[in-house]
């Protein structure tokens, strides 16, 4: 039984808004505000970059900027989340097959926030979301390689539902990736850039970034360029060779470009900005796992698989236009912007095979695609007023997306009873849109501020008459959505915050979730659609204490959060003969309930001296029809971050020890997820340090050695749903003590 005590006395807040700023600062841009905030201060900044100081945020926030980036030599979103607690991404290691098995496939697939991943947590740039991540037979898209980490100045992570700000998909949070603007290379110079470069042995990956911006009269551009080239991430095994018993990494060879560039025209109140994107990454693997005799059906081997290599890429492009409104009149701030995205994903797997009797073994090749176009605007505005005593800052507007989602499968030698080219789901046009209104109220000299929004929701999959299904007919579906927010913040004492929140967030089933449709008759198999698919929905309930000045941080928070009608693909009917074959269908099966505690505090002296820590614990159930509470597995064990250090005042170096802790994780929360007991990786303890040092004003070395005790170590998401009994653990663990350097020359 849950505690409703706790619940009601958390219905007193939500979360922060799309538009929640101080009324001194609405009506200003974020470089303002920055100025306005103090120095030392971070800044929240929203889909439409309106700025909050953080230490005001009714939630839970995180931002980590282009400093923190560089300073931690993060390469990848797993890199951008090592120190933060209660956020992890998953990451397997790369041992999947042609046309059977997908571990690792998708490299880092997602954000997990407080136990929940998946295309449950948005993930956008420049307010424009990224594609869905996908699987589905041989083929698994993660998310994690749609974002350069080195193109961007802040990231935003927000915990709890965020639909309210952004619309379906914020079920569970919102990571808010922001590019930087040509103003933030030059200042207030006319011309100015960076170039750095950067090693790391983990993956023997090099790295090297260029920026430039100029600016003369009214207009300002910039053009960036990152180039990536890496192999595989080292592991601490040791057993090589062919076939499943291999634990050594699967040799691979990658390489990445990523262009971003931004032409803006500002002139008094008004800006007017044009932004084109592109990413592209490619990865070669050789997949030894997958090689040798295959054992598919008794103890003799079905075939001899006797080369295996797969080409994977991933691409995003994307241009928007926006233009700002920073004066007054009948409003105070606007904001308007269109623009064209399109992100695909291409898995392409080679397979020679030679036959061990009679029955022929053909070569096979397969070819999954995955792509997401859509065109898109978002329009917001605000007002600064009061009445009488009450301050407000009214903010309103909206968005809408319309894609166009569509996947192929092809090859050569498809399964018996399938052909190719085929999709699993018919080719689809997907609406998202909604309005919202939202309003941040200031009572007693803004001692009391109180954050109402509410925000409309709705969505529409119209399927194609797809070539490609000629026995199928799609089902159209469409249905709408509000979600409420509510937060409070009351300032117990000038440096002392009370704030609470609560929030509701809601998801659109996917076209491949309404849509699905598979038929393999000969191994008594199907996939049925599902019409009346509803969205899945979550309501979070959060408070916290906050203390901060200008050395001292510190925050304690309580969650609670339940998620309905979770979808999952279940057995509906058949008895898995070709007679009568199994159905499978995506349905409204599950419900989620977690609860948990975070806090972190942090130091820092006027001498240089640092100190920070973090904590996080969180507990859950999923709640079936007909069945027992099972543990929530997704939830990562009891973790802890805690690090000492120096700057520098001038920030002319600095150093700092950072050592990162995770619990194992308890057996008796893994219920459900293996057949038999699950593999749980020990408890571990990991130290990094890292040090920077200011050549010259313009040049900066930094450099890091991570594992300094070249510690064993597995994180829990990675090995989620690996058996106890499995004799190649040693193949998830990550890299034993490794080493990054940079050099960064800015101008």
């Amino acid at each position: 039984m849950r505690d409703h005590t706790f619940r009601i006395a958390l219905l007193l807040g939500a979360s922060a808004l799309p538009g929640a700023v101080h009324a001194e600062d609405a009506a200003t841009g974020s470089e303002e505000a920055a100025q306005a905030a103090g120095e030392g201060e971070q800044i929240v900044v929203t889909a439409t970059r309106t700025p909050l100081a953080i230490e005001d945020v009714p939630a839970t926030v995180t931002v980590i900027d282009a400093e923190d980036i560089a300073d931690d030599m993060v390469t990848d979103i797993k890199d951008l989340v090592r120190y933060e607690p209660g956020v992890s991404v998953r990451r397997a290691p790369a041992r999947f097959g042609a046309a059977l098995g997908t571990l690792g496939r998708a490299r880092n697939e997602d954000f997990v926030i407080r136990g929940i991943g998946g295309n449950r947590v948005l993930i956008q740039v420049d307010g424009i979301r990224t594609p869905q991540g996908f699987t589905f037979g041989a083929q698994e898209a993660g998310r994690g390689g749609y974002t350069d980490v080195s193109l961007v100045k802040s990231v935003e992570i927000l915990r709890g539902p965020a639909s309210a700000l952004y619309g379906s998909d914020g079920l569970a949070g919102a990571v808010s990736f922001t590019t930087s603007d040509p103003v933030d290379l030059i200042g207030t110079d006319s011309f100015g850039g960076f170039a750095s470069a950067s090693y790391s042995s983990a993956d023997e990956e090099f790295s090297e970034t260029v920026a430039l911006a100029g600016q003369s009269g009214a207009f300002s551009a910039m053009l960036a360029y990152t180039r990536r080239d890496f192999h595989e991430l080292e592991n601490k095994a040791t057993v090589g060779g062919l076939g499943e018993a291999r634990t050594l990494p699967n040799p691979q060879d990658g390489e990445s470009d990523a262009f971003l560039g931004k032409l803006v025209w500002e002139q008094g109140p008004h800006r007017l900005r044009l932004t084109g994107e592109y990413l592209d990454s490619a990865l070669f693997t050789d997949v030894l796992t997958g090689q040798g005799p295959q054992f598919l059906f008794g103890p003799s081997p079905s075939w001899i698989v006797d080369d295996l290599t797969a080409n994977d890429t991933t691409s995003r492009k994307r241009v928007s236009l926006d233009w700002t409104y920073s004066g007054g009149g009948a409003v105070d701030y606007a904001h308007v912007a269109a623009y064209y995205q399109d992100g695909k994903d291409v898995q392409f797997a080679d397979e020679d095979r030679s036959p061990v009797g009679a029955t022929p073994r053909p070569d096979r090749e397969r070819l999954n695609t995955f792509e997401n176009e859509v065109f898109g605007g978002v329009a917001e505005a605000r007002k600064v007023f009061s009445t009488g005593a009450i301050g407000h800052v009214l903010a309103f507007g909206g968005d809408v997306s319309f894609t166009r989602q569509e996947g192929l499968r092809d090859g050569t030698e498809p399964p018996a009873g399938e052909v190719f080219p085929s999709r699993a789901f018919p080719a689809t046009d997907f609406t998202l849109g909604g309005i919202f209104l939202a309003d941040e109220i200031a009572l007693f000299d803004n001692r009391l501020t109180i954050f109402p929004a509410l925000r409309f929701d709705f969505y529409d999959l119209s399927p194609t008459d797809d070539p490609l299904l000629p026995s199928f007919t799609g089902s159209a579906q469409s249905g709408n959505r509000l979600s409420p927010k509510l937060g409070v913040t009351l300032k117990l004492a000038e440096n002392t915050l009370l704030f609470a929140n609560y929030a509701q967030g809601f998801r659109a089933p996917t076209p491949y979730q309404v849509n699905n449709f598979f038929e393999n008759l000969a191994f008594g198999y199907t996939s049925l659609p599902n019409p009346d698919l509803g969205p899945e929905t979550s309501e979070s309930w959060e408070a916290g204490l906050r203390f901060s000045t200008d050395a001292v941080s510190l925050q304690v928070v309580g969650f609670s959060a339940s998620y309905d009608d979770f979808i999952s693909q279940q057995v509906v009917g058949g008895s898995f003969t070709p007679a009568d074959p199994a159905q499978y269908q995506y349905v409204n099966f599950d419900a989620v309930e977690i609860d948990g505690v975070e806090a972190k505090a942090s130091y820092r002296a006027d001498n240089g001296l640092t100190a920070n820590f973090a904590i996080a614990y969180a507990d859950g159930d999923i709640l079936s029809p007909g069945a027992a509470p099972q543990p929530l597995s997704t939830i990562d064990p009891l973790n802890l971050v805690a690090g000492i250090g120096y700057r520098h005042p001038q920030g002319r170096f600095g150093v700092e020890l950072t050592a990162i802790h995770h619990a194992r994780k308890e057996l008796d929360e893994t219920t459900g997820e293996c057949t038999g007991d699950c593999y749980r990786p020990g408890a571990f303890t990991v130290l990094d340090a890292t040090a920077f040092v200011a050549i010259t004003d313009a040049l900066k070395l930094r450099a890091g050695v991570f594992n300094l005790t070249d510690e064993t170590y597995a994180y829990w998401q990675d090995v989620r749903g690996l058996s106890d009994t499995s004799t190649i653990t040693s193949a998830f663990t990550r890299p034993g003590r490794n080493a990054s350097v940079s050099i960064n020359f800015s101008f």
